[in-house]
Protein backbone atom coordinates (compact mmCIF):
# COMPACT_ATOMS: atom_id res chain seq x y z
CA UNK A 1 0.00 0.00 0.00
CA UNK A 2 2.68 2.26 1.02
CA UNK A 3 4.33 1.10 -2.35
CA UNK A 4 1.09 1.91 -4.64
CA UNK A 5 0.65 6.42 -2.48
CA UNK A 6 4.27 6.48 -3.31
CA UNK A 7 3.92 5.32 -6.92
CA UNK A 8 0.85 7.39 -7.29
CA UNK A 9 2.85 10.65 -6.05
CA UNK A 10 5.51 11.10 -8.46
CA UNK A 11 3.37 10.17 -11.49
CA UNK A 12 1.54 12.52 -10.71
CA UNK A 13 4.44 14.88 -9.61
CA UNK A 14 6.36 13.73 -13.27
CA UNK A 15 3.20 14.28 -15.05
CA UNK A 16 2.34 17.68 -13.71
CA UNK A 17 6.16 19.52 -13.43
CA UNK A 18 5.28 22.55 -15.50
CA UNK A 19 1.78 23.52 -13.97
CA UNK A 20 4.10 22.86 -10.66
CA UNK A 21 6.91 24.67 -11.73
CA UNK A 22 4.70 27.78 -12.39
CA UNK A 23 3.78 28.32 -9.19
CA UNK A 24 6.86 27.04 -7.35
CA UNK A 25 9.51 29.14 -9.28
CA UNK A 26 8.16 32.28 -8.79
CA UNK A 27 8.28 31.97 -4.90
CA UNK A 28 11.67 30.63 -5.13
CA UNK A 29 12.98 33.49 -7.12
CA UNK A 30 11.46 35.49 -4.10
CA UNK A 31 13.03 33.70 -1.57
CA UNK A 32 16.45 33.48 -3.43
CA UNK A 33 15.92 37.76 -4.20
CA UNK A 34 15.61 38.09 -0.76
CA UNK A 35 18.04 36.19 0.56
CA UNK A 36 20.39 37.91 -2.14
CA UNK A 37 19.78 41.40 -0.75
CA UNK A 38 19.35 41.08 3.19
CA UNK A 39 21.61 37.48 3.36
CA UNK A 40 20.98 34.05 3.51
CA UNK A 41 18.27 33.09 6.10
CA UNK A 42 20.86 30.68 7.73
CA UNK A 43 24.49 31.01 7.99
CA UNK A 44 27.04 28.49 9.18
CA UNK A 45 30.12 29.84 10.36
CA UNK A 46 33.12 29.10 13.18
CA UNK A 47 30.56 29.95 15.87
CA UNK A 48 27.77 27.84 14.59
CA UNK A 49 24.29 28.39 12.58
CA UNK A 50 23.60 32.30 12.50
CA UNK A 51 20.24 33.27 11.31
CA UNK A 52 19.63 36.59 9.46
CA UNK A 53 16.19 37.35 10.68
CA UNK A 54 14.94 39.86 8.25
CA UNK A 55 15.47 36.93 5.45
CA UNK A 56 13.95 34.41 7.79
CA UNK A 57 11.19 36.41 8.54
CA UNK A 58 10.46 36.56 4.66
CA UNK A 59 10.97 32.77 3.65
CA UNK A 60 7.95 32.23 6.85
CA UNK A 61 5.80 34.45 5.10
CA UNK A 62 6.29 32.93 1.41
CA UNK A 63 5.16 29.00 3.03
CA UNK A 64 1.52 29.64 3.23
CA UNK A 65 1.99 31.70 0.45
CA UNK A 66 3.77 28.74 -1.68
CA UNK A 67 1.66 26.57 -0.19
CA UNK A 68 -1.90 27.76 -0.82
CA UNK A 69 -0.57 28.11 -4.58
CA UNK A 70 0.20 24.82 -4.52
CA UNK A 71 -3.37 23.69 -2.79
CA UNK A 72 -4.79 25.81 -5.57
CA UNK A 73 -2.73 24.28 -8.44
CA UNK A 74 -3.11 20.38 -7.28
CA UNK A 75 -7.65 20.55 -6.88
CA UNK A 76 -7.19 22.45 -9.93
CA UNK A 77 -5.30 19.72 -11.59
CA UNK A 78 -7.70 16.57 -9.47
CA UNK A 79 -10.69 18.43 -11.68
CA UNK A 80 -9.19 18.25 -15.07
CA UNK A 81 -7.46 21.30 -15.63
CA UNK A 82 -4.51 23.64 -14.15
CA UNK A 83 -5.13 27.33 -13.27
CA UNK A 84 -3.10 30.17 -14.31
CA UNK A 85 -0.32 31.85 -12.07
CA UNK A 86 -2.81 34.63 -11.40
CA UNK A 87 -5.47 32.52 -10.21
CA UNK A 88 -3.22 30.44 -8.19
CA UNK A 89 -2.33 33.63 -6.52
CA UNK A 90 -5.75 34.72 -5.87
CA UNK A 91 -6.42 31.61 -4.16
CA UNK A 92 -3.61 32.04 -2.24
CA UNK A 93 -3.90 35.58 -1.03
CA UNK A 94 -7.88 34.68 0.12
CA UNK A 95 -6.04 31.69 1.89
CA UNK A 96 -3.16 32.93 3.50
CA UNK A 97 -4.62 34.11 6.65
CA UNK A 98 -6.11 30.79 7.44
CA UNK A 99 -2.94 29.17 6.53
CA UNK A 100 -0.51 31.19 8.23
CA UNK A 101 -2.19 30.27 11.58
CA UNK A 102 -2.81 26.54 10.63
CA UNK A 103 0.78 26.47 9.62
CA UNK A 104 1.50 28.27 12.65
CA UNK A 105 -0.01 25.84 15.32
CA UNK A 106 1.23 22.92 13.19
CA UNK A 107 4.70 24.22 13.48
CA UNK A 108 3.97 24.84 17.44
CA UNK A 109 3.20 21.65 17.71
CA UNK A 110 6.09 19.32 15.69
CA UNK A 111 8.20 21.94 17.21
CA UNK A 112 7.50 20.64 20.80
CA UNK A 113 7.35 17.20 19.72
CA UNK A 114 11.09 17.29 18.01
CA UNK A 115 11.84 18.73 21.60
CA UNK A 116 10.61 14.89 22.77
CA UNK A 117 13.45 12.90 21.10
CA UNK A 118 12.49 13.57 17.75
CA UNK A 119 10.18 10.56 16.97
CA UNK A 120 7.08 12.65 18.47
CA UNK A 121 7.46 15.43 16.11
CA UNK A 122 7.56 13.35 12.88
CA UNK A 123 4.16 11.33 14.29
CA UNK A 124 2.81 14.65 15.36
CA UNK A 125 3.61 15.95 11.79
CA UNK A 126 1.88 12.66 10.08
CA UNK A 127 -1.15 13.14 12.33
CA UNK A 128 -0.91 16.63 11.50
CA UNK A 129 -0.39 17.05 7.57
CA UNK A 130 -3.54 17.54 6.44
CA UNK A 131 -4.90 20.21 8.41
CA UNK A 132 -3.85 23.23 6.18
CA UNK A 133 -6.16 21.51 3.28
CA UNK A 134 -9.01 20.80 6.05
CA UNK A 135 -8.52 24.48 6.93
CA UNK A 136 -8.92 25.71 3.28
CA UNK A 137 -10.91 23.24 1.47
CA UNK A 138 -13.70 22.39 3.89
CA UNK A 139 -13.70 25.97 5.49
CA UNK A 140 -12.79 25.14 9.06
CA UNK A 141 -10.82 27.01 11.95
CA UNK A 142 -7.03 26.60 12.31
CA UNK A 143 -8.17 24.57 15.50
CA UNK A 144 -10.79 22.43 14.32
CA UNK A 145 -8.71 21.22 10.76
CA UNK A 146 -6.00 20.23 13.64
CA UNK A 147 -8.44 17.97 15.90
CA UNK A 148 -10.20 16.91 12.58
CA UNK A 149 -6.68 15.75 10.80
CA UNK A 150 -5.63 14.08 13.97
CA UNK A 151 -8.91 12.01 13.70
CA UNK A 152 -8.84 11.19 10.15
CA UNK A 153 -5.06 10.01 9.81
CA UNK A 154 -5.77 8.03 13.69
CA UNK A 155 -6.63 4.40 11.20
CA UNK A 156 -3.43 4.76 8.38
CA UNK A 157 -0.74 6.65 10.92
CA UNK A 158 1.70 4.34 10.82
CA UNK A 159 1.39 3.92 6.77
CA UNK A 160 1.64 7.90 6.63
CA UNK A 161 4.39 8.24 8.60
CA UNK A 162 6.54 5.71 6.65
CA UNK A 163 4.93 7.12 3.28
CA UNK A 164 5.70 11.24 4.08
CA UNK A 165 9.41 9.69 5.90
CA UNK A 166 10.43 8.21 2.57
CA UNK A 167 9.05 11.19 0.41
CA UNK A 168 11.22 13.18 2.67
CA UNK A 169 14.15 11.39 2.79
CA UNK A 170 13.68 10.98 -1.54
CA UNK A 171 13.62 14.99 -1.51
CA UNK A 172 16.65 15.24 0.33
CA UNK A 173 18.70 12.79 -1.58
CA UNK A 174 17.43 14.40 -5.01
CA UNK A 175 18.16 18.54 -3.36
CA UNK A 176 21.52 16.88 -2.31
CA UNK A 177 22.44 15.36 -5.24
CA UNK A 178 20.83 18.92 -7.37
CA UNK A 179 23.11 21.03 -5.16
CA UNK A 180 26.29 18.80 -6.01
CA UNK A 181 25.22 18.80 -9.25
CA UNK A 182 24.97 22.54 -9.81
CA UNK A 183 28.19 23.41 -8.24
CA UNK A 184 30.22 21.48 -9.72
CA UNK A 185 28.88 22.64 -13.52
CA UNK A 186 28.77 26.58 -12.84
CA UNK A 187 30.14 26.44 -9.43
CA UNK A 188 28.97 28.78 -6.49
CA UNK A 189 26.78 32.41 -7.25
CA UNK A 190 23.32 33.67 -7.29
CA UNK A 191 22.49 31.77 -10.58
CA UNK A 192 23.52 28.28 -9.06
CA UNK A 193 21.18 29.90 -5.69
CA UNK A 194 18.48 30.28 -8.67
CA UNK A 195 18.69 27.26 -9.99
CA UNK A 196 18.96 25.01 -6.90
CA UNK A 197 16.29 27.21 -5.41
CA UNK A 198 13.88 26.65 -8.57
CA UNK A 199 14.88 22.54 -8.62
CA UNK A 200 14.18 22.76 -4.54
CA UNK A 201 10.52 24.55 -4.86
CA UNK A 202 9.59 22.07 -7.54
CA UNK A 203 10.47 19.11 -5.39
CA UNK A 204 9.19 19.71 -2.58
CA UNK A 205 6.06 19.49 -4.15
CA UNK A 206 6.04 15.95 -3.47
CA UNK A 207 5.44 16.22 0.31
CA UNK A 208 2.51 18.40 -0.83
CA UNK A 209 1.22 16.06 -2.86
CA UNK A 210 1.55 13.07 -0.85
CA UNK A 211 -0.16 14.25 1.71
CA UNK A 212 -3.34 16.04 -0.71
CA UNK A 213 -3.57 11.89 -1.59
CA UNK A 214 -3.75 11.20 2.01
CA UNK A 215 -6.00 14.01 2.53
CA UNK A 216 -8.30 13.07 -0.67
CA UNK A 217 -8.54 9.06 0.22
CA UNK A 218 -9.59 9.83 4.02
CA UNK A 219 -11.75 13.23 3.43
CA UNK A 220 -15.44 11.95 4.77
CA UNK A 221 -17.69 11.73 1.75
CA UNK A 222 -20.08 14.67 3.59
CA UNK A 223 -17.36 16.64 3.61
Amino acid sequence: MIGQRLNETLRFWWQNIPALLLVTLPFALLGETAQAILGPAIMAGEEGLSITQSSAVILLLLHPLTAGAIMAQLTAIQSGRARSLGDCLLFSLRALPILLLTYMLLGLSVYFGLLLFFFPGVWLYARLCQAPFIAVLENRTPLQSLQQAFVRSASDQWQMLAAITLIFMLIVVIVLFSATLVTSLIGTGTLSSVILGGITGLVTCLLNIIVFRYYGLLRPAAA
